[in-house]
């Protein structure tokens, strides 16, 4: 009976380490295939340390202060952390005003880095940021100092807009709404109007019209700096739509808008002689004067704008007169042809170099916003004529510019397809939404 009891203990022993054998191969089974499992998921560099840069320096190797030139400073106040004498100081600016860096001095608001190294063989250097786009590295050693400028690389980003005209709002208060800077809307905007400154009166525009562009915006470390170029557009103005493609055939000697069908969007007049204005008063046979205080014909177009404001030559032409008189105040006028002849009055100079025989071109400033004369308020009075009678510009049809080469046009219908094709695509989307309540 004893001898079966030691039996049954012994198998149960012998079962028990079988057992714990078979738990122990499972288990070193399990880890080995979870760890098999987990390296393959991961590959082996990502246990490399990444460095975090900063200017081209190692962050890891410095102690880096962040700050901004205080209002009155000079050079001693930025090179206050550095053990560097006033000879070096004044050395240093020197070589900071020469042509390759331009620092004539520093400026109050700009930033700049101080960056102490962590360990001795490294150098104290100091970066002071000139503008968005470049830097300034200045490394101090000894009596020494090693001065270098380099440039943000710039990326360029394609981006689309659109937008409807609201009821009392205008192209720069809808474009305003899609970018935090002005500086951005402004340029946009300027390109707009110079683009279809021939084909739209901006100063027409209606509740409903409508605008697609296509441009490519330049980036900055991930921050839209400024607007590259539009490289295609559409306009719908009172129900008609426009498009204008930019093209460069250096071949065929062809750069600048086209619309689909391959003719240039440039005109021989623009519509208005400048820009972020507003007509404050219309070409009329009876208008009450508001000097003379009297009814009597306003033959011209006024377009109040500040003080200042430049204004451009409408036209090709060559300069008729460049004077003052009692009631047109400073003013000039430029004969474009046999046909047509403008005048632009009350302006508070004229530019330099504009006088009678001089040759000027179409937008070229030839004066600037005044109110001298019989004025009330800053503004420019635009007078046009059409064999030797005055007539209201805006009123008048212009003939097209030059159509393209017809040797020309088949790459450049090929060229623009998909643009057009992609810009169809956007009408489609704007036209769902439909007119703005009014």
């Amino acid at each position: 009976m004893r001898n079966r009891k030691n039996s049954v203990t012994k198998n149960i022993i012998r079962l028990a380490k079988v057992a714990l054998l078979v738990a122990t191969i499972s288990l070193l089974t399990f880890c080995n295939s979870t760890s098999k499992n987990i390296s393959s998921n991961y590959p082996a560099d990502t246990l490399k340390i990444q460095k975090q840069m900063l200017f081209g320096f190692d962050l890891n190797l410095y102690d880096v202060h962040y700050d901004t030139v205080k209002s009155g400073w000079t050079w001693n106040n930025l090179f206050a952390d550095f053990e560097i004498g006033q000879h070096a100081i004044n050395q240093l600016v020197e070589r900071l005003r020469d042509n390759l860096f331009g620092m004539k001095y520093i400026v109050a608001g700009k930033p700049f880095a101080v960056f102490k190294p962590k360990t001795k063989n490294k150098s104290p250097l100091l970066v002071y940021e000139t503008d968005a786009l470049s830097y300034v590295t200045m490394q101090f050693e000894d009596d020494t100092v090693k001065l270098n400028k380099a440039y943000r690389p710039v990326e360029l980003v394609e981006k689309t807009i659109s937008g409807t005209i609201a009821q009392n709002s205008n192209l720069s208060n809808e474009l305003n709404k899609q970018f935090s800077s002005y500086n951005m809307t402004a340029t946009i905007s300027e390109a707009i109007e110079g683009i279809y400154g021939w084909s739209i009166d901006f100063f027409k525009l209606q509740v409903g019209d409508k605008f697609i562009t296509v441009f490519d915006e330049q980036v900055v470390d991930g921050v839209p700096y400024k607007i590259d170029r539009i490289k295609y557009i559409w306009f719908e103005h009172a129900g008609k739509g426009l498009y204008a493609f930019y093209y460069n055939d250096s071949i065929n000697g062809i750069t600048g808008y086209y619309d689909e069908a391959g003719n240039e969007m440039k005109r021989p007049f623009l519509m208005a002689p400048v820009q972020y204005s507003r007509i404050s008063s219309g070409f009329s046979a009876s208008r009450f004067h508001p000097v003379q205080k009297r009814f009597k014909a306003h033959l011209g177009t006024d377009y109040a704008a500040p003080t200042g404001t430049p204004i451009q030559a409408t036209a090709d032409g060559t300069i008729e007169k460049a004077a003052r008189s009692e009631y047109n105040g400073i003013f000039v006028k430029i004969r474009h042809n046999s046909v047509y002849e403008t005048q632009y009055l009350h302006m508070s100079k004229i530019a330099d170099g504009i006088r009678p025989g001089v040759r000027v071109k179409q937008g070229q400033t030839i004066g600037y916003v005044g109110q001298t004369g019989l004025a009330t308020g800053p503004h420019v009075c635009y007078r046009f004529w059409k064999n030797g009678q005055q007539i209201d510009h805006r009123a008048e049809t212009f003939p097209k510019s030059e159509p393209m080469k017809e040797s020309a046009k088949p790459a450049y219908l090929e060229y623009i397809s998909p643009l057009k094709e992609n810009i169809d695509k956007e009408i489609v989307k704007i036209k769902k939404v439909g007119k703005p309540v009014v």
